[in-house]
């Protein structure tokens, strides 16, 4: 399972366990865990604190992240210098508000804290505020004065998977697993970091071992469902998130994941309902969730071709997202509105009102600003390429590039890159466009320039192989809705015996 709180590839999992210097007398562990002898000091006094961050741990181990959440701010109130339990609700959270605002508690408290605390204080609030080269330097100081902490080691690799660097995430996780073998969590972001590299059979492999650590617990089901939808194979994703709910009827990202696939699978109808039950299971504390879910529920209406309805849905979702201070998400809404429109000016309009929104004073963390500035400057270099506009499509890129120069975030560079690597293959420079597309190896819009960049430099392997991991790219964003159903339509045309597999979701091509 995981988490998308932006369009970014974020992680769901987003767990450290955490062993306390003090007697964990306090923790009522899953019966299928087993004790983790390596840790690191957890500063707080209050042993009622400790009870709670604790708690919190167990459950986010197991995905259960609201109940995560409610131990932590129940451990942050016995304890409001908790400087550890501040920055683990900000990185856990999904509402940008509380991130903020439990990141500047973290970084007031982190005087109370450990030397190891206090550096993954200063690793994830500078990260919050874009301030990359200082972030970058406190996780090294801690990966080398801490080398044997399986929970460091584990959290480069998240940081790695939040910057979409699955390749170089896979080692930082094995090095996790040689600490400890039996890691549940390390199992299931390698699996993912697999899947998203195409290696199904390691990644499957992985989900096998994590599925035998955690057999009563839904998340290993969820993930062995999204990675099953992954790899095209649908029915057997939706059997997997039927028993995730099987095991915990309340697991409702499973419920999310069934409208996903349902979404992917080309029946909308279905997909729309399913993705409102799960909306209707959210609780009032938890409405990031239910505003990024019901995005992703109107853009059921851009892959069944009805505009007007997309129009009315991502407006509501808009609004909503901006009652709740999610300018982040507001933005998100108003972009991809820009994404479908047949007319330019439209698109162009859209595209200035999710700007504007992202101007205002919002409680939203910096770097998520920054990405959504990113994609929506991305996203004004691909539309003016579209009209053949190529001086507007320049002048978009060096407001990206302004961007990119003030933040190391690698998800900005990335955008940035696929960005220039459109415009310079549309100029025909194709060696110079060919690294940069390569870069943006997850982006539909990206793929598919590259397929046509290899085409033309007479590549035709590495043009087979990018074109099928377009056709089976499977999941649901709207770049895939917008980009990848008719890929597959128009491989079918040029090879009609490749039909079958192309219309079950290019499984195998």
């Amino acid at each position: 399972m995981l988490f998308r709180s932006t369009v970014y590839a974020l992680p769901r999992s987003l767990t450290l366990l955490l062993a306390v210097a003090l007697p964990l007398s306090a923790w009522a562990a899953p019966a299928d865990t087993k004790p983790m002898p390596l840790g690191m000091t957890v500063t707080t006094k209050s042993v009622k604190a400790r009870h709670y961050f604790e708690q919190g741990l167990a459950k986010e181990w197991t995905l259960h992240i609201q109940e995560c959440l409610e131990n932590m701010r129940k451990a942050v109130v016995a304890d409001p210098n908790f400087a550890l339990a501040h920055v683990l609700l900000s990185t856990f959270s999904q509402d940008p508000i509380e991130q903020v605002s439990e990141m500047e508690k973290a970084v007031a408290t982190k005087k109370y804290a450990s030397r190891e605390e206090q550096l993954i204080v200063e690793w994830f609030s500078n990260s919050s505020r874009g301030q990359w080269i200082p972030a970058i330097q406190a996780m090294n100081t801690a990966l080398q004065q801490w080398p044997g902490h399986r929970e460091l080691q584990w959290l480069a690799g998240l940081w790695l998977t939040g910057q979409q660097q699955w390749a170089r995430a896979i080692p930082v996780y094995q090095r996790t697993l040689r600490l400890d073998p039996e890691f549940p969590d390390a199992w299931n972001n390698l699996a993912y970091c697999y899947a998203r590299t195409r290696q199904f059979d390691k990644a499957f492999a992985a989900m096998k071992k994590y599925t035998e650590l955690l057999p009563a617990e839904p998340n290993p089901q969820d993930s062995f469902a999204e990675i099953s939808r992954m790899a095209g194979s649908f029915e057997e994703a939706v059997s997997h998130y039927r028993a995730s709910l099987t095991l915990d009827p309340n697991f409702i990202e499973s419920q999310l994941g069934i409208g996903d696939t349902y979404a992917l699978m080309g029946d909308e109808p279905r997909a729309r309902k399913e993705y409102a039950i799960a909306i209707g299971k959210t609780s009032k504390d938890d409405q990031a969730r239910a505003v990024l879910w019901s995005i992703q529920a109107a853009a059921t209406y851009v892959r069944e071709g009805d505009f007007d309805g997309a129009d009315a849905a991502f407006q509501t979702q808009a609004g909503q997202a901006h009652e709740n201070g999610f300018g982040n998400l507001e933005a998100q809404a108003y972009r991809s509105m820009a994404m479908y429109q047949k007319d330019s000016k439209k698109a162009a309009e859209w595209l200035a009102k999710a700007e504007a929104t992202l101007d205002e004073k919002h409680k939203v963390a910096k770097q998520f600003v920054d990405q959504e500035r990113a994609v929506i400057l991305r996203t004004r270099v691909y539309r003016a390429l579209q009209d053949s506009d190529l001086a507007a499509a320049g002048a978009a890129l060096e407001q990206l590039r302004q961007l990119a120069d003030t933040t190391n975030d690698g998800n900005v560079a990335m955008n940035l890159h696929s960005a220039q690597g459109a415009l310079l293959l549309v100029q025909g420079k194709i060696e110079e466009a060919i690294p940069l597309l390569e870069e943006d190896d997850r982006n539909p819009y990206a793929m598919k320039g590259l397929v046509t960049a290899y085409e033309k430099a007479g590549r035709n392997a590495d043009a087979e192989r990018t074109a099928q991991n377009l056709a089976g790219f499977n999941e649901p964003v709207m770049e895939q809705a917008l980009v990848v159903p008719q890929f597959r339509k128009d491989r079918v045309a040029k090879k009609p015996d490749q039909q079958t597999t192309a219309i079950r979701g290019g499984r195998i091509l």
